[in-house]
Order: structure tokens, then sequence, then C-alpha cells
């Protein structure tokens, strides 16, 4: 877990979705990890933040038996060395639950280049119609930077919005390179988002949205960096068969 914060999870989400990880509402995944039977080879909690580290060290007198790892470095350090540290017959599965826009784009971009690694990422979309308003005119400078680097590249106004539409009198007051520009809408974001994840693993399912009080709150994926077409078909089926079962649960 890259974001570990503290091993108990105070997320608030909308009721309807509370079932969605029935678990994640009381332990956070940290200790939900560390109750899976059979367990894992290895646990690697990280986070920058003193107080928490203290929180996830403590775990190990809970779990004993457990080999529980904790560092204390910025997420987009710790994703490079955990995927360089891994041997030839090593696999892991990581999650990565940033911070507003503390993530760069080049992190998830590692994982899927290790072809060893099944990740469970919440992508921050309220971060980003946080920083992107609907009318291109009004994003502000100095969020550019963190936009980017959430993204990937500078190119992500030209991506994200397009020319609004108008009238042809509304070209008697201006050319067509000072039309209004209007950002896509949630779900387009979603498919361009999706998109690009494609591009960097090898099966990337259907993201979940999670909600806020009816706001999109993130896209919770899950991708295979292997790539082996029995292993992402294989991971497909599981996951497809989790979220069935938990839309099941929160229809009742």
């Amino acid at each position: 877990d890259a974001f570990a914060g503290t091993g108990t999870q105070n997320l608030r989400v909308d009721p309807a979705q509370g079932d969605f990880l029935p678990e994640e509402d009381f332990h956070g995944s940290v200790r939900v990890a560390l109750e899976i039977d059979p367990p894992f080879d290895a646990y690697h909690f990280n986070e920058t933040d003193s107080q928490r580290i203290q929180a996830l060290e403590n775990l190990r007198q809970d779990h004993p038996g457990c080999d529980i790892r904790v560092t204390q470095l910025d997420a987009n350090a710790f994703v490079p060395g955990f995927c360089e540290s891994l041997g030839r017959n090593d696999r892991a599965v990581m999650l990565l639950d940033p911070y507003s826009t503390e993530l760069d784009w080049n992190t998830p971009g590692i994982i899927g280049a290790s072809r060893k690694v099944d990740l469970w990422f919440l992508f921050p979309i309220s971060a980003l119609l946080r920083m992107t308003p609907r009318h291109g005119s009004r994003i502000r400078e100095e969020w550019s930077s963190a936009i980017s680097r959430l993204l990937g590249n500078d190119g992500w106004k030209e991506a994200l919005y397009r020319p609004v539409e108008q009238a042809p009198m509304g070209d008697l007051f201006g050319d067509a390179a000072d039309a209004e520009l209007e950002r896509l809408n949630v779900r387009e974001l979603e498919l361009w988002v999706t998109t690009r994840l494609r591009e960097i693993f090898s099966y990337v399912a259907d993201p979940v949205t999670l909600y806020n009080l009816n706001r999109p709150l993130f896209l919770f994926y899950f991708a295979v960096a292997n790539p082996s077409e029995k292993a992402w078909q294989l991971a497909a089926r599981v996951v497809g068969d989790i979220t069935r079962a938990q839309a099941k649960v929160r229809n009742r």
C-alpha cells in the first residue's frame, strides 16, 4: 500500500455504496490485507506522516506472524524502488489511494512496466473535476502543473476541453481561436482516463465510480501488468465476479 495511512479507513461515501467493500468502512485496506487467509509473504506499507507511521509500526503487535515492512517515502519514490526489488518469480498486489493530486502519472506507468503487479487504483476524479472548471477560460494557472503531473503530460487542455458550439453569427465577433472551451463531462473524463491506463497495462477493468453526496469522488480501477493473456483473463473473471456480487448487495 503506497498510501497506507494508519490502517483505519474513515472515508465517507454514500450509504448505498457502503457495502462495495464492506470491511473498508471499518478497518481500511491495511487491516483487511493483514486478515486475509492464506496470508501474503510480505506486506509493504508506505506513508509520509510520522504519526501514521507509528500506527503502522504498532500493527506488528497485533499480527506477529506477518512480515510487515514500513517505509516513510513519497509514494512516487516508493513505487519504483518496490517494483525494482521484485524478483523474477515475485508477484504483488498494490493499492494506490492517493491524497488529492499527490500521484505522478509516471507512477502507475512504472507499475504497468513491471509486468508483475496487480493494481487496485483509486483515481482522484474529484480533484481533477475541482481543478478543471467547466469553462476553459477559468482554469487557474497555479493548478496547471499539478494537473500535468497527475495526467502525465501538458496536452491535457487539448484533450479535456473542446470548443463550445456557437451559432454562425459568433464569427462576426471573433476568430475560432477565441471560442470558449468547455470541459468533457464526467463520463467522457472517465473514458479518457480509462483509455490512458489501458495504454500502460495489459488489462484494465471498467472502473466503479465512488460517490460522496452524489458527487464523483474516485474512479476505482483494477489493472493487471502481467502480459500473459491467461493471467489477465483470469483476473478479469475474478474482478467481474466481485463487482457483480457487490452490486447485488448494494441493490438489496
